[in-house]
C-alpha cells in the first residue's frame, strides 16, 4: 500500500503517520522503502497489517494523547525502564477538562488510561503472566470465555487459560492466536519469569507466527503487534477480528476489535451442503465433525524382546497395511504412526456419524487382527497374541479437504488426538475406550447395538462412566495433564 491508500483507510494526517514512523512506533517489518524509477527519490510502502496498528494508535491519539506521549510509554515499555507513575484520576477527563501536563517544558505527562475509557474488549497481563483484570466486550464470547475461565480457575497464567478446551472450540484458527500471545509476551517479557510461569506447548510457532524478528525476552521489538483472528458465533456465522498486544512498563494490554480488513470468508453449514457441489472455499470454511482412533499394539514389549529386528518390522508393517486398508473403508486418514502406535482421522461422511464409524473400525481390526494371528501360527513357529489397545475420541473443527490431520486436535495438549493417544496408552488385552462426548453423539439406536460399562473387581457394570484417574495404569502410561485425568469415558464390551 502507498502512504496515501494508508491515510485514506485510517483517516489519520500525514503529519502524524510521518510522526509515527519517526518515533519508530510502528512495527519495521511491515513499512518497506524503494527507489523511484531508479532515481534518488525513494517512495514508503506498507503492508495491509499496518492498518491495524494506525489505527489503535489514531484512537490513543483521539483520546487526548499526545504522539510523543504515546510513543515515550512503548519505548519505557521495550526497554523495560520503570518511570514512576502518578496514581490514576478517579475518573476520566471530561471533554472540557483537558488532561494535565506536568507544565514544565519538553517532559511529556504521563499516559493513565482507564479500564472505562477502552471502548472494546480487553483484559491486562501482568508481569507474571496472569490476567490482573479483563473487559469482556458485548456480544464477545471469546472474551466472555476467558472472564468464565479465570473465574473458575484464576490460578493459571494467561497462556494457560488459552489453552483451554472452550477457547480452542471457540476460535476458527486457533493455533496462530495462541502463537500470537505466546511469541509477543515472549519477546517482551523478561527471559527468566517467561521460562519460569509459561507453560510447555507442542505447536510449532516458527510456522504459525506472522511477526517477524522475534528475540525471545529481549523485550526490544515493537511494543504494539497485532493478528487477524475469526470466531464462530452461535449462528455459524464467522466474525473478523483483530487481537492487539501493546506492551506497557505495568504490563501487557491486549485489546480485541473489529477487522476491517480481513477478507470474509463463506461459511457453510455441513447440513446445509448435502446434495450440494461444494467450492474450495467452502470446504476450507466449515467445520467438519470427526473422530480419531488410536491404536497400539498390546503387550508390544514382550513381542520386541521376542523377535528379531527384521522380523519385528515385518510384523509391524503387515499389521499397519492392514490397519490403512480398515480404516480406508470408512473413509479414515492415517494421521501419524510411531513404532506400535498409529492414529488415524475419521471425518463425517453424508448419513454417518463418526463416533460410530470409529468403533465399528475398531471391531474390524480386532477381527483383522485375529487373522494376522491365526495365519502366524498356521505357519508354525508364533505363539503370541496380537491384539490392539484403542482409544477413540471426537470433536469438529475447520480443517482442509485434502489435509484432515491438519486439525488443532493433532496439535494441542488436550485435543482430540491426546485424548485418544492416552486412552489407548490405559487400554489393556485388545480393549476399546471411548470419551463420553464422543459416544454422546451416537443416536439412541446405535447405542442399542453397543455393550458398554466400567469393571469393577471383575464385575462388569453396564451403561456407567469413570473418570481416567480412577482406572487402572498400567507402569509405562505417559503422564496424564489435568484435562486429561478429569475425562470420563467408558469402554466398549461389545457390538451388536
Amino acid at each position: 500500500m502507498s502512504g496515501n491508500e494508508v491515510l485514506q483507510e485510517t483517516g489519520i494526517s500525514k503529519r502524524d503517520l510521518i510522526r509515527f514512523i519517526q518515533l519508530r512506533v510502528l512495527p519495521k517489518s511491515m513499512m518497506r522503502v524503494s527507489a523511484v524509477n531508479g532515481h534518488g527519490r525513494k517512495k514508503s510502502y506498507f503492508s495491509a497489517d499496518i492498518l491495524g496498528h494506525v489505527s489503535l494508535l489514531k484512537r490513543l491519539r483521539d483520546q487526548g494523547h499526545s504522539i510523543d506521549e504515546i510513543a515515550r510509554e512503548m519505548h519505557e515499555a521495550a526497554e523495560g525502564t520503570d518511570t514512576p507513575q502518578p496514581p490514576p484520576s478517579p475518573k476520566s477527563p471530561s471533554a472540557d477538562q483537558p488532561v494535565k501536563t506536568t507544565g514544565q517544558e519538553g517532559i511529556p505527562p504521563q499516559i493513565n488510561l482507564l479500564v472505562d475509557s477502552i471502548a472494546t474488549a480487553a483484559f491486562f497481563v501482568t508481569p507474571d503472566l496472569h490476567i490482573g483484570w479483563i473487559k469482556a466486550g458485548q456480544g464477545d464470547r471469546l472474551s466472555v470465555a476467558i472472564e468464565n475461565e479465570l473465574a473458575n480457575d484464576p490460578t493459571g497464567t494467561v497462556l494457560d487459560i488459552m489453552l483451554r478446551a472452550s477457547l480452542k472450540e471457540m476460535v476458527f484458527n486457533w493455533p496462530p492466536l495462541f502463537s500470537f500471545t505466546y511469541r509477543f509476551l515472549q519477546a517482551t517479557v523478561p527471559a527468566e519469569t517467561f521460562e519460569k510461569m509459561a507453560p510447555m506447548v507442542s505447536l510449532n510457532l516458527e510456522e504459525t507466527d506472522s511477526a517477524e524478528g522475534f528475540i525471545p525476552g529481549g523485550g526490544t521489538n515493537g511494543p504494539i503487534d497485532s493478528c487477524p483472528i475469526r470466531l464462530e458465533d452461535e449462528g455459524g456465522q464467522v466474525q473478523l477480528l483483530r487481537f492487539y498486544g501493546i506492551a506497557l512498563s505495568e504490563g501487557t494490554l491486549f485489546i480485541l476489535d473489529e477487522d476491517r480488513w480481513q477478507e470474509p470468508l463463506p461459511v457453510v453449514r455441513l447440513e446445509d451442503s448435502q446434495g450440494k457441489a461444494v467450492s474450495k472455499d467452502d470446504l476450507d470454511s466449515r467445520k467438519i465433525p470427526f473422530s480419531v482412533l488410536s491404536a497400539r499394539l498390546d503387550d508390544s514389549r514382550s513381542i520386541v524382546d521376542t523377535l528379531l529386528p527384521e522380523t519385528y518390522f515385518k510384523l509391524m508393517t503387515r499389521i499397519w497395511d492392514e490397519s490403512d486398508r480398515v480404516l480406508a473403508f470408512y473413509g479414515g486418514q492415517r494421521a501419524k504412526r510411531s513404532g506400535t502406535e498409529v492414529q488415524y482421522i475419521i471425518p463425517k461422511h453424508a448419513n454417518t456419524d463418526p463416533a460410530f464409524d470409529a468403533i465399528r473400525c475398531a471391531f474390524a481390526l480386532k477381527e483383522k487382527m485375529r487373522e494376522i494371528e491365526e495365519s502366524l501360527k498356521a505357519d508354525g513357529g508364533w505363539f503370541a497374541n496380537i491384539r490392539l489397545n484403542i482409544g477413540v475420541s471426537s470433536g469438529s473443527d475447520h480443517v482442509q479437504q485434502e489435509d484432515l490431520t491438519a486439525s488443532m486436535a493433532f496439535l494441542l495438549p488436550g485435543g482430540a488426538s491426546d485424548q485418544a493417544f492416552h486412552l489407548s496408552a490405559i487400554a489393556h488385552g485388545g480393549g476399546i475406550w471411548i470419551t463420553k462426548s464422543a459416544f454422546g453423539h451416537l443416536s439412541p439406536r446405535q447405542r442399542d447395538r453397543i455393550v458398554f460399562g466400567i469393571y469393577r473387581d471383575d464385575k462388569l457394570i453396564r451403561n456407567i462412566f469413570a473418570q481416567v484417574e480412577d482406572l487402572p495404569h498400567a507402569p509405562d502410561t505417559p503422564p496424564l495433564a489435568r484435562a486429561i485425568r478429569s475425562l470420563s469415558v467408558t469402554r466398549i464390551i461389545d457390538f451388536k
